[in-house]
């Protein structure tokens, strides 16, 4: 999940988790969100589907590249999504470690495959924890939706070279952006998969099937996994009003596709 809104683009719904997102470590972001919120739960079961369903793949493509994987998380925050896809975190690991200060620069399970990682998010506090934590190998802070000719070139290159990347939180970023990392992204050489996650409503259903549409254009259908997201604040429930319909709880689908051979 982002660690805060990048310029220029509406969030429909949303709460300012501004706080959360920009503090000196995880652990006000893991109390707010990710334990009163739920986001744990999501992110067991994208470890548990990455265990049954990707490992094996991603092992595979390490041992015929003979290198490690490179790993890109955009719009990473504290790199709670990166820890589930690289390391197999559950529920309970999150708890052990990121519920506190004495413990949440610990990481408690190994990576779970040959791995480099790059985070890029807004948030420097989120970055650095990251980085610090060892969960992240380098990082970059850009704001997406203001980007210089130089950090257009970064993201292009690392896009392309990504062996996987995770986006979320697409609401964040402009929509033509998105598409511009999703073309990037088919455009490398190497084996490679891209996990783009969906949150109903705050993407915008209309351009959520425009993102599909383009996905499935320029890469391969792998899979997808369907959860809930986080529960909602009262204000934020209110805030969506009937043209949604009545809302306790925001949901979450993730695609899986394959660049083409």
């Amino acid at each position: 999940m982002s660690s805060s809104k990048s310029s220029n683009v509406e969030c429909v719904g949303k709460q300012d988790w501004t706080s959360e997102y920009n503090h000196i470590d995880c652990t006000r972001y893991y109390r707010e969100l990710m334990d009163k919120g739920q986001i744990v739960e999501r992110c067991e079961i994208v470890a548990k589907y990455t265990e049954r369903c990707l490992l094996p793949l991603f092992q595979k493509w390490a041992i015929d590249l003979e290198k490690p994987l490179k790993f890109l998380d955009v719009l990473c925050c504290y790199g709670n999504d990166t820890l589930a896809y690289t390391n197999a975190y559950y529920q309970e690991d999150y708890a052990k470690t990121w519920a506190s200060e004495e413990t949440c620069y610990q990481i408690i399970k190994p990576r779970q495959f040959p791995v480099k990682t790059l985070g890029i998010d807004i948030s420097v506090p989120a970055l650095e924890f990251g980085k610090k934590a060892g969960i992240y190998d380098e990082i970059k802070t850009l704001d997406l939706n203001n980007l210089p000719d130089m950090d257009i070139n970064f993201l292009e290159e690392n896009c392309k070279r990504a062996n996987i990347l995770i986006m979320n939180s697409l609401n964040y970023i402009k929509e033509d952006q998105i598409h511009r990392i999703i073309d990037w992204f088919s455009g490398g050489k190497e084996p490679g998969m891209i996990a783009v996650g969906f949150i109903y409503p705050y993407d915008i259903p209309e351009r959520i099937s425009r993102y599909k549409e383009h996905l499935l254009e320029k890469l391969k259908f792998f899979g997808s996994v369907s959860m809930m997201n986080r529960y909602l604040r009262e204000a934020e429930a209110l805030s969506f009003g009937p043209e949604f319909g009545t809302w306790r709880r925001v949901y979450y689908e993730i695609w899986y596709l394959t660049r083409n051979e």
